[in-house]
């Protein structure tokens, strides 16, 4: 049975504008982490320069990834499979990350975002 109740559509409206809120606020923060280069963002950014995280001031053009709040989605889903495999320019370990070891992409990764593709 359905529920015609007007209280419930204010619940529904409520839980939905709760929610995001929530995601904005969220957005906000994971952003200010990424504009401060914060290295414990993620665990395999405290092995990096800070520059693999934000780089204010680009010096190479694998190093312009965006505004810090969206920039990064936007960057993440132009990257090529290649890329992913053979490693993320601008990602390294010496230099401010445009030399050393790139982080990868497991395949698993690759996998889920040509499945998200079709």
């Amino acid at each position: 049975m359905v529920d015609h109740n007007p209280r419930s559509l204010i619940k529904l409206a409520l839980t939905t504008g709760a929610g995001l809120v929530a995601l904005v606020i969220t957005l906000f923060l994971f952003g200010i982490a990424v504009r401060c280069r914060c290295i414990y963002i993620a665990p395999r950014c405290t092995a990096r320069p800070r520059d693999t995280i934000y780089n204010p001031k680009p010096t190479d053009p694998s190093q312009k990834r965006g505004f810090p709040m969206f920039g990064w989605i936007f960057w993440a889903y132009s990257l090529s499979y290649q890329e992913m495999l053979e490693g993320v320019p601008g990602t390294g370990t010496r230099k401010g990350g445009l030399e050393g070891i790139m982080l990868k992409v497991n395949l698993d990764g690759i996998v889920l975002l040509r499945f998200y593709a079709l």
